[in-house]
């Protein structure tokens, strides 16, 4: 459909171009100014709605588990810490 109204657009820049009527060759214009954003407006919201993402959103059930692990794993990196068995890198001193 924008491809059509391009043409429009032609069509009137070529009426423009050979007519001698002046209030011709202003609506003219007018049109084809019209036709040229209304193209371009579609071509754009086409461009957008393709580059829109999908996003799956996580179920009640799959957040709990995943709350639940990262949980554990915070009580486990917290009860190595506390016993002197932190198994992480010693930090470089200065």
């Amino acid at each position: 459909m924008p491809w059509i109204l391009f043409l429009l657009a032609f069509g009137c820049f070529a009426v423009l171009c050979l007519t001698k009527s002046f209030a011709l060759g202003v609506l003219c214009m007018l049109l084809a100014l019209m036709f040229v954003v209304a193209a371009t407006l579609q071509l754009l919201s086409a461009r957008i709605g393709n580059a829109t993402r999908h996003v799956n959103m996580l179920s009640p059930e799959e957040l709990r588990v995943l709350r639940e692990q990262a949980q554990a794993e915070r009580q486990r990196t917290a009860g190595n810490q506390t016993n002197g068995t932190d198994t992480s890198p010693p930090s470089p001193s200065a």
